[in-house]
């Protein structure tokens, strides 16, 4: 009967630590993959940055990683990257991680966001996050070593004092359990069966004693096991809180066959029947059910079944734990991606089954990174929680969830009420166009809204949610603070403009673009001044596409700034061949205007071709002073330095014109076109071109007359002492090859 009783306690022991075992290793999986979609989460985020994209576009390596320190810094990850359609890898860490994350994002298969990989320096689990803009660009990594720490903060996590071990391919070996650095036959065949599928604990020989043991594959890029998970139990550990009944069980086999009849009924009823109680309850909870042991008395064997229903109760307690975890945002409290997913597919198909509508509505904050910037992400975070609050607050009836960054989502489900989407929509920008204090902060909000319906606009959720996004997208193209159902318009527009950003880039790279040039009349010298550089763009299969098509794409896209390179380059390699006091003028877009390199794309360009600063004009327009004053008129500055002039672009269309003309001294204003139009005929026209052709004269400035087509607004104009004109009266724009023969050519007859 002790022998027996020494074989049930083993077995209940093998079978804990075995549930145990298998517990903790579903833990890790679960704590892993929210680990992981929280830091890819915090990824796209940058990934969508305008910014970020910007530098990308532009090769800025000091912003991106700049970028890259911040989000690393944020995420707690101490290693973080940004490797290109190329491998180029940009990012600090170890040479040898370096050298290995270049090539994980083309080896990933497809629908995989996170590896491991194997260096000399250790192991590392990576994320990683695609740039898109709209298409793939690039992609952020973050690598975490699976080192000492981890694998302390996995034991932490268990019920019993488990031995976490990263084990290593060397040699033909798998190495690296604590104390033993040498090949072990027995370790290898164990990590092999796991590998085939067998993930079933076992026993093991270790360094430190024979002990039970789950070995979990860690895949690496290709699909392979690039690492292993080790988790151990040493045997004398397992068995340590069965010792007194051991010697229990021992004695009373000694006591002899007097007591055998009462012994044998002890032991069937206060150890056997409660071991194989415990037994039964193991088995369950290995199983993933949650179970609890009777507990009768207060010996060896209830402190032992006490000792088990706490176990299983903690068990319980943490899946609770990582199952909100997984299905909320950590910040919000609201439900978060994968929630939102999973119940809009549920809606779908109900609202399929029951011939109704679902509709979901995907809003953004406008402005949210300008509080970021400027009061802190502590603020920014306080801004979010509260939002969520008020948004759970109005839509009652909805599912509200948090996609991430400032993104939230609504799910509605057709009550009998068809127009309730458009009234919430309403209820929600009306409440969020007041005011929102926030840690003593009066932060002005606002919020634009997508809204589409289903199964009409979408008969799954990645369409239905799509269309959605198309809706916000053309929300914050109408002025922002409005709300927009999707139309399939909305689509087609979507699906031309991608198309055009891929035929951009690929105009960039086929030399597809030229420039053509309009003459600037000197009034005050009869002659042509200067010629304003204009981009063409002839497409193969479509013909000359007009800027109003293309400008906005490439500059929502990054494209603007390499383009605009492009331009600068081009002027001035043209304009080195006219004569000296002819001018070349060239338009720079404020995005392109903004880049850190601007200044030198300049001193290149004038490098490069030989032209004299102060024959290259550049012309930018009020927008570019939006995003704060001192940096832009510190670059107005050192252009002024270098020699190259400056002119102000469509002046008199904003509201703060005669402050800029106050704060820098600009060579030429441009007037707009929308004055010329009417200044023979319409006398305020008239008496507000007079008012700036007097303002730039006591400035000491220059003037151009934008659009002049007929003969009496150039006499007005000249009458009026404006210092050039510009339009078709004069000459339509012409190639680069023609400029010569103009300059050479016969006067006008509008001069």
């Amino acid at each position: 009967m002790a022998i027996v009783g020494q074989f049930v306690i083993w077995s209940n022991a093998r079978t804990t630590v075995r549930a145990e075992l298998s517990a903790s290793g579903s833990v890790y999986d679960r704590l892993w993959a929210l680990r992981a979609q929280s830091l890819g989460d915090t990824a796209s985020v940058l990934a969508r940055d305008f910014g970020f994209r910007s530098a990308i576009a532009s090769g800025d390596r000091p912003t991106i990683e700049s970028a890259l320190a911040n989000l690393g810094q944020r995420a707690d990850v101490a290693q973080t990257f940004f490797v290109d359609t190329a491998g180029e890898v940009t990012g600090t860490g170890l040479p040898e991680l370096r050298r290995a994350v270049g090539a994980v994002p083309n080896s990933l298969a497809s629908g995989r966001k996170d590896a491991v990989i194997a260096t000399p320096k250790g192991a590392f689990r990576l994320i990683v996050s695609s740039v898109l803009a709209p298409n793939e660009i690039g992609w952020v990594i973050f690598a975490l070593p699976l080192d000492g720490r981890e694998m302390r903060a996995l034991q932490h996590l268990s019920a019993i004092p488990l031995n976490a071990t990263i084990l290593h391919r060397q040699q033909g070996h798998w190495l690296g359990v604590a104390g033993q650095d040498t090949r072990d036959d027995a370790l290898d065949s164990f990590v092999a069966k796991a590998i085939s599928g067998d993930t079933v604990p076992g026993a093991l020989t270790l360094a430190n004693g024979y002990a039970f043991a789950l070995a979990k594959p860690l895949i690496g890029p290709g699909g392979k096991p690039a690492a292993v998970l080790l988790l151990s139990y040493p045997l004398s550990a397992a068995m340590a809180g069965y010792r007194t009944m051991q010697i229990g069980i021992l004695l009373a086999g000694g006591i002899g066959l007097v007591l055998v009849l009462l012994g044998s009924r002890r032991l069937a009823t206060s150890i056997a029947r409660p071991i194989a109680a415990l037994d039964a309850a193991a088995r369950s909870l290995e199983e993933g059910n949650r179970t609890e042991v009777r507990i009768d008395g207060v010996d060896e064997v209830g402190r032992l079944a006490e000792s088990f229903n706490r176990m299983s109760a903690g068990i319980v307690e943490r899946e609770h734990r990582i199952t909100h975890l997984a299905f909320h945002d950590s910040l919000t409290g609201l439900p978060n991606r994968t929630y939102f997913r999973q119940q809009l597919e549920a809606g779908l198909t109900r609202a399929r089954k029951r011939r109704e509508r679902i509709t979901i509505l995907c809003l953004d904050l406008d402005g949210f990174k300008g509080v970021n910037d400027t009061l802190g992400h502590p603020v920014g975070d306080a801004l979010l929680r509260q939002i969520g609050e008020t948004l759970s607050g109005i839509a009652g009836d909805g599912i509200v969830s948090r996609l991430g960054g400032d993104e939230f989502a609504i799910i509605l489900e057709e009550r009998g009420d068809a127009d309730r989407p458009r009234a919430l929509a309403q209820n929600i920008l009306d409440a969020l166009r007041q005011p929102v204090r926030v840690d003593g902060h009066q932060i002005a909000t606002g919020v634009s809204i997508g809204i589409a319906v289903g199964p009409g606009d979408g008969a799954d959720a990645d369409v239905l949610l799509k269309n959605a996004d198309l809706a916000l997208y053309r929300a914050k193209q109408d002025s922002r603070g409005v709300f927009r159902f999707f139309e399939p318009s909305l689509d087609a527009a979507a699906r031309k403009r991608r198309q055009l950003e891929l035929d951009l880039r690929e105009a960039l790279q086929g030399g597809q673009f030229r420039l053509n040039f309009q003459p600037i009349f000197d009034l005050k010298k009869n002659r042509i001044g200067g010629f304003e550089a204009l981009l063409r763009w002839e497409h193969p299969t479509r013909g000359n596409v007009p800027p109003v098509e293309f400008i906005s794409v490439a500059e929502d896209t990054g494209l603007i700034i390499a383009i605009g390179d492009w331009v600068m380059q081009e002027a001035c390699r043209q304009a080195i061949a006219w004569p000296e006091h002819v001018r070349v003028a060239v338009n720079v877009s404020p995005l392109q205007f903004r880049n850190s390199g601007f200044q030198n794309v300049i001193f290149q360009a004038l490098s490069r071709s030989g032209l004299v600063p102060n024959r290259l004009e550049i012309e930018i327009t009020e927008s570019v002073f939006l995003d704060g004053e001192t940096t832009v008129l510190t670059l107005l500055h050192q252009l002024r330095a270098m020699g190259v002039r400056v002119a102000l672009d469509d002046f008199g269309t904003g509201y703060s014109s005669l402050s800029y003309l106050r704060s820098f001294p600009f060579d030429k204003i441009k007037i707009d076109k929308s004055f010329v139009n009417a200044v023979a005929e319409d006398h305020s026209a008239a008496a507000i071109v007079r008012a700036i052709v007097d303002l730039a004269t006591a400035l000491d400035m220059e003037t151009t007359a934008e659009g002049v087509e007929d003969r009496d607004q150039l006499a007005e104009l000249r009458g009026q002492g404006c210092s050039s004109i510009q339009g078709y009266l004069f000459s339509r724009p012409i190639e680069g090859a023609a400029v010569m023969e103009m300059i050479a050519g016969p006067m006008s007859a509008a001069a």
